[in-house]
């Protein structure tokens, strides 16, 4: 029989090289490829409004341009169309299908295992597109993110993944999501660690970096998208306009609060005048149509305007104009059901804030302090950071988008103190304060919590008693693998690590014909289905294990799997995170 030293092919030393590392080349594995699907759904999304734009508008050109050329009847319409058809898609969706499964890719990290629903997940999309590509105030980077999060937790189902790995893979496509729709990978990653799972450990956000990083890779440098805004360099005047930045902050604390409430408000008053869903959302795109006959530029996203605004094509009296439009048709979009993000136009109000401030210092000391531009941009972070208190989020993704390191201590300065000011207000609840505390006032915000390792158990290498050596890497599966058990009927005989097993029989200290008994070592600890999840890392710290194979009892030595200290650390980083 050929002797394992005999000389091996490529993929094989490949493979035997990789021993050992099982659950890192998994995750790793699984989080890019929820990246690469994740930032295809992005721009199936983009394309999808680009067509539905035409179709409304009858013009190929963004929303902003195409408004300003209908006339005034056809400006009111669009937006009026676009919302009863958006409503409509809801209201059947809602008739025909009744799902447990969550739709909102945060309540299925917070409330549940992880799944997703999927075809109500496209409804609520296509519900998104027909109110986005008709000039509804809201953003497109809501639905992108929810529909790379929803292939996230169907690419963990694929994966038999366990219920922390499935809730990690959903925050993967989420940061996914943000990453391809904003060219910010770090803050992609960052928004899911801070906001929605609450920890920026290495075990969950290593994957959230793999995935964000795939998904801006696969849009910007293989499909060639370019950055959402055409940002310019800004020149800072002196170190103590610092003072002028902190005062920013302090404002836009303040004004962040209200927003949120009006938010609040416009839902309830569209709630309490009980009409169907359709007549609702066509009521909220009335008013937005009815606004756009004096200000086209609330249309949208208002990419395009933040982009003027951005290069000072918009100031003065008429920028306060499109400020206060740009409220009231959000408010409209958001209290009337729209589905969509508020990330964008949170955005876009900071933008114009900060200019207008801009603008007045300008005024009145010329040449001492930078352009209306310069405060747009630390506006637009000031803003973001006082409304979802993601201070770090909102740092990291000015900075990604500018890519100018001048504009990082008054952004830091300013997103702090706005994030510090806005706190005070409305109990300190950020825009997602709905959905991320939904799990409590739902009643069932513990019941998905794992307790015990049996949810985490997965199926282990094995192999029989009297295999050779050389047997045993023959039928090694092609997956990385970090311990194989020796079975006699079931029971474990000893386990093997393949890696030194390797390095010896290529040392020559062991030859290929020797069983795989005559090697394995004795197996000192197992964990039972039902051990609490604090004894089974107990017995992980003292064997200093990468994985245990799980045992129905103390005194049954059957086989039932094993379970990987990745996920057990996952499992109880969930518990430390949402105890309440």
């Amino acid at each position: 029989m050929r002797s394992l030293r005999a000389p091996m092919s490529v993929l094989t030393k490949l493979r035997l090289l990789l021993i050992g590392h099982e659950d890192l080349l998994g995750v790793v594995f699984w989080a890019a490829l929820v990246g690469v699907c994740g930032a295809l759904a992005s721009v199936g999304f983009r394309e999808g409004i680009r067509g539905l734009e035409t179709l409304f508008t009858g013009r190929a050109a963004g929303l902003v341009e195409a408004a300003g050329l209908l006339p005034w009847w056809h400006r009111m319409l669009v937006p009026f169309g676009g919302g009863l058809l958006a409503g409509l898609v809801l209201h059947l969706a809602g008739r025909a299908l009744a799902s447990s499964k969550p739709v909102d890719y945060m309540e299925a990290v917070l409330l549940t295992d992880g799944r997703i629903g999927f075809r109500a997940t496209l409804m609520n999309s296509l519900s998104s597109l027909l109110s986005i590509s008709s000039g509804g105030s809201i953003g497109r980077e809501g639905p992108m993110v929810q529909l790379s999060a929803m292939l996230g937790s169907k690419l963990g189902v694929l994966a038999r993944a366990p219920v922390p790995r499935l809730r990690l893979m959903v925050a993967c496509g989420g940061a996914a999501g943000i990453a391809a729709a904003y060219n910010a990978p770090i803050s992609g990653a960052l928004f899911m660690s801070e906001i929605v799972l609450g920890s920026i450990a290495m075990e969950s956000f290593g994957p959230l970096v793999v995935a964000s990083v795939t998904a801006n890779a696969t849009i910007h440098r293989f499909l060639g998208f370019g950055p959402v805004y055409d940002v310019p360099h800004v020149v800072f005047s002196s170190n103590w306009e610092l003072a002028f930045f902190a005062v920013l902050g302090v404002l836009l604390g303040h004004l962040a609060p209200p927003f949120l409430a009006l938010l609040d408000f416009a839902k309830a008053r569209f709630v309490g005048l009980r009409l169907p869903l359709y007549l609702q959302l066509g009521l909220g795109g009335l008013m937005v149509g009815v606004i756009s006959i004096w200000v086209p530029e609330v249309w949208g996203n208002g990419y395009s305007v933040v982009n003027r605004i951005l290069h000072g094509e918009i100031l003065g009296l008429w920028l306060l104009a499109v400020l206060v439009a740009k409220v009231a048709s959000t408010s409209a979009t958001v209290g009337s059901g729209g589905v969509g993000g508020v990330f964008t136009p949170t955005l876009f109000i900071g933008a114009a804030i900060g200019a207008l401030f801009g603008d007045v210092l300008h005024s009145l000391m010329p040449g001492l302090v930078a352009s209306p531009t310069a405060y747009a941009l630390i506006g637009m972070g000031g803003y973001l950071a006082a409304t979802t208190h993601a201070p770090l989020t909102s740092i990291l993704m000015i900075f990604e988008m500018t890519a100018d390191y001048d504009i990082v201590l008054p952004l830091m300065l300013s997103c702090v103190m706005a994030h510090y000011t806005a706190k005070v207000y409305r109990r300190g609840e950020s825009i997602y304060h709905a959905a991320l505390n939904r799990t409590i006032s739902s009643g069932q915000h513990d019941d998905w919590r794992l307790r015990t390792v049996d949810t985490l158990v997965k199926p282990a290498a094995t192999i029989a008693r009297g295999t050779t050596l050389q047997q045993m890497f023959k039928q090694l599966p092609r997956r990385a693998t970090e311990c194989v058990y020796v079975l006699d009927d079931g029971e474990i005989v000893g386990s093997l690590d393949p890696r030194k097993l390797l390095r010896r029989l290529k040392q020559g200290q062991m030859d290929g014909l020797t069983r795989v008994e005559d090697v394995a070592e004795p197996v000192t600890s197992t964990l039972t289905p039902e051990m609490p999840l604090c004894t089974a890392l107990d017995a992980f710290l003292r064997e200093q294990a990468m994985v245990l194979p799980v045992t129905p009892g103390q005194w049954h030595n059957t086989l039932l799997g094993e379970v990987s200290r990745q996920d057990l650390l996952l499992a109880i980083q969930d518990r430390l995170t949402y105890s309440k």
